[in-house]
């Protein structure tokens, strides 16, 4: 599903909507009214995952 990079992380390539970058470059420029919890679009893509992980109802495994 993607590619394995250094210090164990799989490099993504993703194609979006105009639109949705317009949007990503706002969280990024802190131009809303809540506060910003995370600085890069790596994070805000996990957070997203995340989101939609809890709304498919996904429960992530932990792996030891």
């Amino acid at each position: 599903m993607g590619i394995q990079t250094k210090w164990n992380k799989i490099q993504i390539s993703a194609t979006i909507y105009p639109e949705h970058a317009q949007l990503i470059e706002e969280i990024l420029k802190k131009r809303y009214s809540k506060p910003i919890a995370h600085n890069s679009i790596s994070e805000v893509i996990r957070r997203a995952i995340e989101h939609y992980a809890d709304f498919l109802g996904v429960k992530l495994t932990a792996k030891n």
